[in-house]
């Protein structure tokens, strides 16, 4: 007697299937989106609109390439031979990717995409996105701010290391780079008479003009304290010290600093050359500080 009510509930849920799947197809908050065997959008929902920064009724006949990041474009060619692969071992394409809005806005999305079949055997495309933008941006300020120092905005060790291996690994040491470190000269009497609030600003205006200066050209990272570290890409001895120059004219309250600068040398690692830098600054201050040195030179730095 129990199986006449289960066979009508199972009848009535055979009907509706349609409508609440396509129900809840329109209500998810997530995107979803079918794409016939060209690529070409065939539904999408409100969510995947949102996603991707195009109005829902213009979707229709379109490829999400449109809407993709140009640093993305690669990924999203590869994406067929990324499904016939993922088919083959019988899983579905997991792939995190951008999407450019009109206005310039960025959306990230983790997008799972699988094969579902067409009218006549034709092979259709189920993708599933999910936006994870805010969780990309929060990764990113994370890494930002371990990269990064609080007080001047510049690269702190970690982060001026890193982006110096981004520079060098791909090419090896066949790179021409000058380095550059920077101190302070009589800081802790400044910070004495004027207090650490007056010092922290000094540091944080001359980080600011060096910032400006050498904006696209040059690495810089507070090191720590008053010292500062200066790496400069496809740059010589000669172009470095006049930087070094134009950075002591910039510095607030008419304090000065004293410098060491060196290149790198063929087969050199980054940490010798910086090393030598370090031992130039020594030298620099040792000699009455105000100045900067070279493996060749002496510059006064005001």
């Amino acid at each position: 007697m129990w199986l006449a009510p289960f066979e009508e509930v199972n009848r009535t849920i055979m009907v509706d299937a349609d409508r609440w799947y396509r129900e809840m197809f329109e209500a998810s908050t997530v995107g979803m989106a079918l794409a016939d065997e060209h690529g070409l959008l065939l539904l999408a929902n409100e969510a995947y609109a949102a996603i991707v920064g195009c109005p829902r009724d213009l979707l229709w006949g379109r490829s999400s390439r449109e809407f993709t990041h140009p640093d993305d474009l690669d990924q999203h060619a590869a994406m067929e031979q990324m499904m016939d692969d993922a088919e083959a071992r019988g899983e579905s394409v997991h792939v995190e990717k951008r999407y450019l809005h009109p206005d310039g806005t960025v959306r990230w999305g983790w997008v799972s995409a699988s094969e579902v079949p067409g009218p006549d055997g034709r092979r259709w495309t189920m993708a599933v996105v999910h936006d994870v933008t805010d969780r990309r941006r929060l990764e990113d300020d994370l890494r930002e701010a371990a990269l990064t120092d609080p007080l001047t905005g510049l690269l702190n060790r970690r982060g001026w290391r890193d982006r110096l291996s981004q520079l060098t690994t791909p090419r090896g040491f066949d790179v021409s780079l000058a380095m550059a470190m920077i101190d302070f000269d009589r800081f802790k009497s400044f910070n004495d008479k004027y207090g650490h609030g007056r010092g922290d600003r000094l540091l944080v205006q001359f980080s600011t003009a060096a910032m400006q200066l050498l904006a696209g050209r040059a690495y810089v990272a507070r090191w720590g304290g008053e010292e500062f570290a200066i790496a400069m890409p496809d740059t010589g001895s000669t172009t470095m010290a006049t930087v070094l120059t134009e950075l002591a004219a910039v510095v607030p309250d008419e304090q000065t600093f004293s410098a060491g600068y060196t290149t790198l040398r063929p087969g050199e690692s980054l940490y010798d050359c910086f090393d030598r830098a370090d031992l130039l600054l020594y030298r620099a201050k040792r000699d009455g500080g105000a100045r900067s040195l070279g493996d060749r030179s002496s510059t006064p730095s005001q």
